[in-house]
């Protein structure tokens, strides 16, 4: 006899949501709230993971996927140098890895004082070996250095060369301190490319030089650097960055950019608890949306909701019927909200509609990624405490006395 009223119940739920013409308004609401609120969390997971993996990308151009630095250094000041025969020599199996998962490139950096013609700014050289593939790719004029046979040569960021007036071409002077000098070091660089980045914090003082020249500078040997910069052939992982520091050097660590700029990564991250936040607001007004509608629906049916307790279905049968009778709003509001959403995240992908402020936000157009395991999550998230909501909103409504309701008829 069970299963019969449980089939019932199913198909009583199904007849009721198909005959609720005075409540057509009221369900129309319901789902309305629960699309809006699916398609508020799903465009703010996808712009706020496309804005932290387009920022990341941004910074590691410049500082790689990893940094290898000896372990007690600070990339806040000058590093101390070290050989590479010290890393390479004394790990045969990472200069295997490297050469097969990573391409690397040898750094270090010198601060300074640029100044051209008038002008005076702060700024610091940015030695490489040669020029990544990350960093050639970025937005610059000029061309790019030949070290080789102009070892003076430079690249200039585009905020450098407006605060000093400099164009390419021009000729910039470099002071340097000395230690046990009262003069500082003068050098001559020749301009030969601006570039934009588009990171702030970054470009603004930098100066890309070659190796040689803080060589030179800093009077180091030939093989003498203060960091490698990884770049990875694909996607990076915890466990990659794990397996890496075990194979390198005691006195050897790696570096991300999360460890060296945490501010950054924390200005960054509050976007994920801003979704979070905004999610969890959505999902307790669609809840006490559904918890009306579904009280509106209850009080009309209490008539038939008494007769069906004096023939006998238990509350159980009920519960059934109620969630019957509100499931289909709550499927319709998510597949709405997730189509809406996906549309309207598409036509952002291939036209880039929405702008952004450059200089807050580091990039001129709205991100779009696409997080599929944390929009199945919300999916589930909404899904789930709607139907908790209906249930105990059911179990509360059940209780009418079929007596009291058949006497007051």
């Amino acid at each position: 006899m069970v299963p019969r009223w449980r089939i019932f119940s199913i198909w009583l739920g199904w007849r009721w949501s198909k005959n609720i013409q005075r409540q057509k308004k009221a369900n129309n609401l319901a789902i309305a709230v629960i699309a809006m609120g699916i398609l508020t969390i799903i465009i703010g997971l996808s712009t706020g993971t496309g804005l932290q993996l387009e920022i990341e990308k941004k910074v590691e151009r410049f500082h790689g996927t990893y940094q290898i630095r000896p372990y007690q250094t600070n990339l806040e000041r000058d590093l101390f140098p070290f050989p590479k025969s010290q890393l390479f020599s004394d790990s045969s199996e990472f200069l295997s890895r490297t050469n097969s998962q990573f391409s690397y490139h040898f750094a270090a950096w010198k601060s300074g004082i640029a100044s051209f013609k008038s002008q005076m700014e702060g700024a610091k050289l940015f030695g490489l070996d040669n020029i990544p593939q990350s960093i050639s790719l970025i937005t610059h004029e000029g061309s790019n250095p030949n070290w080789e046979n102009s070892p003076n040569s430079i690249w200039i960021s585009q905020e450098m060369a407006r605060k000093l007036g400099a164009t390419i071409s021009d000729e910039i002077q470099m002071y340097f301190n000395r230690e046990g000098h009262s003069t500082p070091a003068l050098r001559y660089f020749k301009i030969v490319g601006i570039f934009n980045s588009g990171i702030s914090e970054w470009e603004d003082q930098i100066i890309i030089c070659s190796l040689g020249t803080i060589q030179k500078l800093n009077k180091w040997q030939d093989d003498q650097s203060q960091a490698i910069l990884l770049y990875t052939k694909g996607k990076t992982s915890f466990t990659e960055e794990q397996s890496l520091t075990n194979i390198l050097p005691i006195d050897f660590d790696v570096f991300t950019s999360q460890e060296d700029f945490p501010q950054l990564y924390q200005w960054i991250n509050l976007f994920d608890n801003n979704t979070y936040l905004l999610g969890i607001v959505l999902a307790i007004v669609a809840s006490f949306n559904s918890v009306v509608v579904m009280f509106i629906r209850i009080i009309e049916k209490k008539s038939s909701i008494a007769i069906l307790r004096a023939m006998g279905m238990n509350k159980f049968g009920l519960y059934t019927s109620f969630m019957t009778l509100f499931t289909p709003s709550i499927v319709k509001g998510l597949l709405i909200g997730n189509l809406s959403s996906f549309s309207l995240l598409f036509i952002q992908y291939y036209w880039g509609i929405i702008p952004l402020d450059p200089e807050t936000y580091y990039i001129s157009t709205v991100p779009v990624a696409w997080p599929w395991i944390n929009i199945l999550n919300a999916n589930l998230f909404i899904f789930i405490t709607l139907t908790l909501t209906t249930w105990i909103t059911s179990m509360i409504l059940s209780k009418i006395h079929p007596s009291r309701v058949l006497q007051s008829q």
